[in-house]
């Protein structure tokens, strides 16, 4: 019996089943395949290399973008302008800063201070003056009901009532202008007429505020209303007294500038010394002021004396 021999397979197949190429054709050869670790017990099976062999793929320019762009940063950063250049709010401070510098040094100089002193002294006259209004309006309603003492609304003596605390405040706003001139100038007024007539004013209108609710005359005493009706011709009284006396302590105020004349400052204070204690009038004449230097053994020239006269009078111009 004969035996045929088995074919060989491949991969378990039996290779009957594949066409055998002729000899000559293309594509007949085959190329062996050589592997480094070829015959090597548990060798790996050979893997498709990809097909981009340079390996620059989108992950790897992405990380070369970031990488760029750190390192532009990093020579950006070293520049010393980010550290040194002023931000906007560090130049609105320092604006800040050289404005209040500047209103600092302003206020130190002798016009600037001249100039607040005036708005101080314009302030305190409005607000003095409108309280002189003010107390010279309710003075007016409470006069009127004294002097009216009942009289039928718009008769001879309603209206009449009505003219009696206005004359008074006349008067009173009178010598106030003239004694806040005199102060101005750099005069106190004294003369015994004048307080004479404030006194007498003062009274007057005190009497006529409160004689409906004074002791004695009102039918149930009451200390709350006197007071109520009395303390507003008081006001008018002391605020003309006192604002003329405010008005000299400003004009003498000295303002920190250039002395010209040492010895004429000093010789002033002097005389208005003397005339606070009585020793000259309140208005003294030059023959009186070097008079009375020369009788406290002071020396002083005839010139010297002419110009305390003028300081004292306000014409610093003729100095």
């Amino acid at each position: 019996m004969t035996t045929v021999a088995e074919r060989p397979k491949l991969n378990g197949h039996s290779l009957d089943n594949f066409p055998v190429p002729a000899q000559g054709s293309p594509g007949t050869q085959v190329s062996p395949v050589t592997h480094g670790n070829q015959g090597a017990p548990g060798a790996p099976e050979a893997q498709e290399t990809p097909g981009n062999l340079s390996g620059e793929t989108k992950v790897v320019q992405k990380l070369r973008a970031q990488l760029a762009e750190r390192t532009a940063i990093r020579g950006i950063q070293d520049d010393p302008n980010w550290t040194e250049a002023d931000t906007p709010k560090v130049i609105q401070e320092r604006s800040k800063s050289a404005e209040a510098a500047k209103l600092h040094n302003q206020f130190r100089d002798p016009a600037r201070r001249a100039l607040s002193t005036s708005r101080w002294r314009k302030g305190i006259t409005f607000a003095a003056g409108s309280g002189l209004v003010l107390s010279l309006m309710v003075s007016t309603a409470n006069v009127q009901g004294t002097v009216a003492a009942g009289a039928p609304p718009f008769s001879g003596r309603w209206w009449f009532a009505w003219s009696v605390e206005p004359a008074i405040a006349i008067l009173m706003l009178s010598l106030f202008a003239f004694r806040a001139f005199m102060a101005s100038r750099g005069e106190h007024v004294d003369d015994r007429w004048i307080l004479g007539t404030e006194v007498a004013l003062l009274g007057t209108t005190f009497m006529l505020n409160s004689w409906n609710h004074l002791p004695y005359v009102a039918e149930k005493f009451d200390v709350v209303s006197l007071v109520s009706h009395g303390v507003w011709p008081l006001l008018a009284v002391l605020i003309v007294t006192c604002l003329p006396r405010i008005w000299a302590y400003f004009g003498d105020l000295d303002h920190g500038g250039a002395v010209a004349d040492e010895d004429l400052v000093e010789k002033s204070a002097v005389v208005r010394q003397w005339i606070a204690d009585r020793v000259l009038p309140p208005t003294p004449s030059r023959i009186a002021i070097e008079k009375t230097f020369r009788e406290h053994d002071i020396k002083i020239s005839t010139r010297t004396a002419q110009r305390v006269y003028r300081c004292l009078t306000g014409r610093t111009e003729l100095l």
